[in-house]
């Protein structure tokens, strides 16, 4: 198979744990470059913060795109937004008067990246920009109390929204079918290609669903065991260069 375009998640992923870049990385991702291939961040991340790391691979022509927000926008790299799902305004404010009910703490992300620690302090800013409208729920926490919660969550959002795990010691709420994997077959639609021509390569629950439709789904070393057992090949650990890696094994010797 002649694969086109390579999917990467950033934290856990293409960023070692320092939150940096590695040279073998940046050296295996400009090798796909040059032979042609589409290189696609799907993070969790907001745009602002994705599109830094695009500029640090020369990742800036108008036909490159961030599937950002965990898979809530898709933007190419002028800006331009593509994709968007938000959630309802009264939406937000059931879902934040339940969690404070439960004295579960969390944070609104706009499609703006802005966070606000209420729905009070959210309604004001939309009054006053209306254009603005919320992407997901962020609850954070250690992980032990993480996992309460995400129980807690999972029974009471998961038949309308949702809900994924993002990290040891984070969760959060999206609309429904919302999710990177919806937003990245979206963008090879638009791209008219085939799943078949994608690789995807991730580490969390929230990576899932992109790696699913992918033709190839690779699961990072420090991947957690459901994104293993779903994958169809495992490479090194994100502190070891497993994207470079992946890239070289499965991509530049084919």
């Amino acid at each position: 198979m002649s694969y086109k375009l390579i999917a990467i998640d950033l934290d856990g992923t293409l960023l070692n744990n320092k939150g940096k870049i590695s040279q073998p990385n940046r050296a295996a991702i400009k090798q796909a470059i040059d032979q042609g291939i589409q290189i696609v961040f799907c993070t969790g991340r907001p745009y602002k913060e994705a599109t830094a790391f695009a500029e640090e691979l020369n990742l800036n022509a108008s036909n490159q795109y961030i599937i950002d927000y965990g898979g809530s926008m898709i933007h190419d790299l002028t800006g331009k937004v593509l994709y968007q799902q938000t959630l309802k305004n009264q939406t937000c404010t059931d879902i934040a008067q339940n969690l404070y009910a439960h004295k579960i703490s969390f944070k609104l992300i706009d499609t703006q990246g802005n966070l606000y620690n209420s729905d009070q302090e959210w309604t004001e800013k939309r009054m006053l920009q209306s254009d603005l409208a919320v992407l997901k729920f962020l609850m954070k926490t250690h992980k032990v109390k993480l996992e309460r919660w995400a129980q807690w969550l999972h029974e009471q959002y998961d038949q309308d929204y949702f809900v994924v795990q993002t990290s040891s010691k984070e969760v959060e709420i999206c609309p429904r079918n919302v999710n990177k994997g919806t937003a990245l077959e979206r963008l090879i639609k638009l791209l008219k290609i085939s799943p078949q021509e994608v690789i995807a390569i991730g580490d969390m629950d929230n990576d899932l669903p992109m790696l699913k439709i992918a033709g190839l789904s690779i699961a990072m070393g420090n991947a957690n065991d459901n994104v293993k057992q779903v994958c169809d090949v495992e490479t090194l650990d994100n502190n070891h260069e497993g994207v470079g890696m992946a890239i070289q094994k499965y991509l530049l010797q084919k």
